[in-house]
C-alpha cells in the first residue's frame, strides 16, 4: 500500500512541476529564436543577393550583345514563326 502512494505523490509532484518546467523550456525557446531568427534573415538575404548577382554575371557572359536592337516580338504562346516564301527553291529535292 505505501507504494501505491509513493507513486501517487510522485505523479502528483511531477504533475505540479510539469507546467512550470515548460514554461521555463518555452521561454528559453523563444528567447533562442529572438536572437538566432535576425541572423538567418539577414543570412538569407545576403544569399539571395550574392545568388542574384552572380547569376546577372553569367547572364550578361552567355547573353549575346543586344546593340540596341530590341528582341523579336513574342505571343503569349510563344515567339512568332516564321514565314518562309514557298516556291521552286524551297522545295526540298529540287
Amino acid at each position: 500500500m505505501d507504494r501505491i502512494f509513493e507513486w501517487l505523490i510522485k505523479l502528483l509532484f511531477i504533475a505540479i512541476l510539469a507546467p512550470v518546467l515548460v514554461g521555463i523550456a518555452l521561454q528559453l525557446f523563444v528567447g533562442l529564436a529572438t536572437v538566432v531568427l535576425p541572423w538567418l534573415i539577414l543570412l538569407g538575404v545576403i544569399a539571395g543577393i550574392a545568388a542574384g548577382i552572380s547569376a546577372g554575371l553569367v547572364l550578361r557572359r552567355r547573353l549575346p550583345p543586344r546593340n540596341g536592337a530590341p528582341l523579336p516580338p513574342t505571343t503569349l504562346l510563344g515567339p512568332y514563326r516564321l514565314r518562309r516564301p514557298r516556291g521552286p527553291a524551297g522545295r526540298r529535292g529540287a
